[in-house]
């Protein structure tokens, strides 16, 4: 009964935001994609029934006093302070103003942009005033001005040196994000006059507009921040009055469409497009297939699914290790593809180090499709993932050892002391060049001994780190770097998962730079850029964690002995909880695996309509859940039914990232059916 409370609570609050939509609002931006798309939707939403400014009946003031009402008290809802101010009528309220979100000296005043509410907002005038014109990015520098609620000062966000923004709260990242598509969207036609790098975030064009770090800023706050109860209730005031919509309210997705995942898609709020494309997978996604033991073989499946396809899918792999990938079948009929295959893609371990390759989709009057593939092959005796993991047992795998004569084995889980400790992570000096398991890009060389020179006088260069382990908070990254000859102040960009970590300015002489790495995943790899003629020499990388002491406490039995084998069931264990094993082969004890983790599940699992058996479990950063159906839709809400994610999954495992405590509603979506689940976490 509770479930289907929370499903019909999470669809109110799905037809509050739809319910105004005109029928047919959008058709015309049905089946278009990228640039035509945004066109589509300019042309349907830039003529608006504008207030006019300031104060007085049908003013900006007079459309504030009812789509910016704080419903708690009545005050004023002020994105840019925690101030709780009272209304004064339709006159401005006490010590506030109107804020143009998207600042109008970027293309100049007596125009319909300067009086559109969509992007007007309500604001403490000292916030305003702190925040002026400077353009929005993540303040990581010196802070000249915080509330509590913004932050002004500088930032690295913008690739090639630092700049002056401003950064909203987290709360709100996401109502300015789509406030700014909406903008460069409904006044299109304003290209020309945009004050473009200027202002670090636009040029003067109509597509994309947006330089590419804003583009991805834009994106991931979209995303990171999803529609509010008081984002969709202002929305439809001010359409009340404006009589026009913005459209990456009503559809926050859009913005993937034009700028983002989807672009290879034709965009249709129904999902009636006769134009031929790809649901599965994702035009220029990234397949990590890990860490194998050398020699060892790897089968991972992979959906290719399309709709509205004219014929057959050809596939192939190209690339720099196209070898040693392969698939299971290189055409796919109209009907296989349509209805959805899986695609065996089997990589073989026959070289050591970091490999990567292309797997290309082409035909049916799709836009070519590429999957990347990247992995790393290792000589190393290691353990491999555990299998056939269940509420009390799991079985673990490790590869051989030369002239071993048996194996222990170790299982323990860890409990914490109560004191904390510094453990290296990751530490590079470039001794011997770059390590088979970093990944070079562009332009790099060694060919000063003990460091690594990124860029050329005319050619890009990047470094990226493995995979680590980043998942927790505490988290510290050391670098030691120089400019390159006579470049001087050669800038040096970091990014941990494609977003912006740092940037600093090198010097003749090497320096020590350090920064803190936000909470990310337990794959996380930070990369290491530099342009063209601004090249920097890479000296030392180190990258530490501050974190409790733990205490291995071994299951009952362990370590033991386990005989001449390759793998062994560990039996006799606790539900939803988190172990650990090593091992060790008997004739070389100095020798032993890194640690594997596994989870094991609840002791209740949900079956779905297929057979296959749903679960989920805990992890340290959210919610893991096995038994996935292939190509499914993942919805998470919370309590209320707010909707925080939605989530692509082409895997049967999955981690869904959840920040904070709390009870949640996840759906798992296929085309024939749908599972639904409570999670406590």
């Amino acid at each position: 009964m509770k479930r289907l409370f929370f499903f019909q609570l999470y669809m109110l609050l799905v037809f509050t935001v739809l319910a105004q939509i005109p029928t047919g609002y959008y058709d015309s931006a049905i089946g278009k994609k990228q640039a035509e798309l945004k066109t589509a939707l300019h042309l349907k939403i830039k003529t608006a029934n504008v207030p006019s400014y300031g104060s007085g009946s049908g003013s900006t003031w007079s459309v504030f006093a009812k789509s910016d009402v704080r419903p708690e008290d009545g005050t004023v809802w002020d994105m840019y302070s925690n101030n709780h101010v009272a209304f004064n009528g339709n006159s401005a309220a006490s010590g506030m103003n109107i804020e143009h979100s998207f600042a109008k000296s970027w293309w100049g005043d007596g125009r319909q942009a300067a009086q559109d509410v969509q992007h007007l907002c309500p604001s403490n005038t000292t916030a305003n005033s702190a925040k002026g014109s400077w353009p929005m990015a993540v303040v990581d520098g010196s802070t000249t001005y915080s509330n509590g609620v913004i932050k002004v000062g500088k930032s690295s966000s913008r690739p090639g040196g630092v700049i002056d923004a401003w950064e909203p709260a987290d709360d709100y990242k996401g109502d300015f994000a789509r406030m700014y598509m909406y903008m460069v969207t409904a006044y299109e036609d304003y290209a020309t006059l945009w004050t473009g790098n200027s202002v670090n975030q636009l040029n003067n064009n109509t597509y994309p507009v947006f330089e590419q770090w804003t583009v991805d800023l834009l994106l991931k706050w979209n995303a990171q921040d999803p529609l509010s109860q008081k984002e969709i209730t202002r929305h439809n005031e001010v359409y009340k009055v404006q009589g026009n919509r913005n459209p990456y309210i009503d559809y926050p997705i859009l913005g993937e469409y034009i700028w983002g995942k989807f672009t290879n898609l034709p965009f249709d709020p129904n999902g009636n497009t006769t134009t031929p494309y790809l649901t599965s997978p994702i035009n220029a996604t990234t397949l990590d297939l890990g860490k194998m033991a050398y020699q060892q073989t790897k089968n991972i499946e992979v959906t290719i699914k399309g709709a509205n396809l004219t014929g057959e899918l050809s596939l192939s792999i190209s690339g720099t290790n196209a070898s040693l990938f392969s698939i299971s079948k290189t055409t796919l009929t109209k009907t296989e593809a349509e209805t959805g295959y899986v695609l065996t893609l089997t990589y073989n371990t026959q070289t050591i180090g970091t490999h990567t390759a292309q797997l290309l989709i082409s035909g049916g009057g799709i836009s070519p499709t590429t999957l990347n593939l990247t992995a790393q092959t290792t000589d190393n005796f290691m353990a491999l993932a555990a299998t056939n993991i269940t509420s009390n047992s799991f079985t673990a795998k490790w590869t051989s050892s030369a002239t071993a004569t048996g194996y222990d084995l170790n299982v323990y889980s860890l409990k914490s002391s109560g004191s904390t400790q510094t453990k290296t992570l990751l530490e590079e000096e470039f001794a011997s060049g770059l390590p088979t398991s970093w990944l070079s890009e562009g332009y790099t060389d060694n060919q000063t001994t003990g460091f690594m020179r990124i860029a050329s006088s005319s050619s890009n260069g990047k470094l990226t780190t493995p995979a680590l382990n980043l998942a927790t908070d505490g988290n510290l990254l050391t670098v030691r770097a120089k400019q390159y000859n006579t470049d001087t102040g050669a800038p040096l960009t970091v990014t941990l998962d494609g977003n912006p970590l740092a940037l600093w300015n090198t010097s003749s002489t090497a320096q020590t730079y350090t920064v803190n790495i936000p909470k990310a995943t337990a794959n996380s790899k930070i990369a290491f850029a530099a342009n063209a003629s601004s090249r920097v020499y890479l000296d030392n990388v180190k990258v530490e964690t501050v974190g409790a002491v733990q205490t291995e406490i071994s299951v009952s039995g362990y370590p033991k002995n386990v005989g001449n084998i390759l793998q062994y069931d560990v039996l006799g264990l606790l539900p939803d909880s988190s172990y650990y094993y090593t091992v060790s082969p008997q004739n070389n004890s100095s020798i032993k695996t890194d640690p594997v983790l596994v989870k094991t599940l609840l002791a209740n699992a949900l079956p779905n309509l297929n057979g296959n058996t749903i679960s989920w479990s805990k992890s340290s950063n959210g919610v893991f859940l096995t038994g996935l159906p292939h190509s499914c839709k993942i919805l998470v809400s919370d309590i209320s039914g707010k909707r925080i994610n939605t989530i692509i999954c082409n895997n049967e495992n999955t981690i869904l990232s959840l920040t904070t405590k709390g009870v949640y509603f996840i759906q798992i979506m296929t085309s024939s059916y749908t599972v639904s689940l409570k999670v406590v976490y």
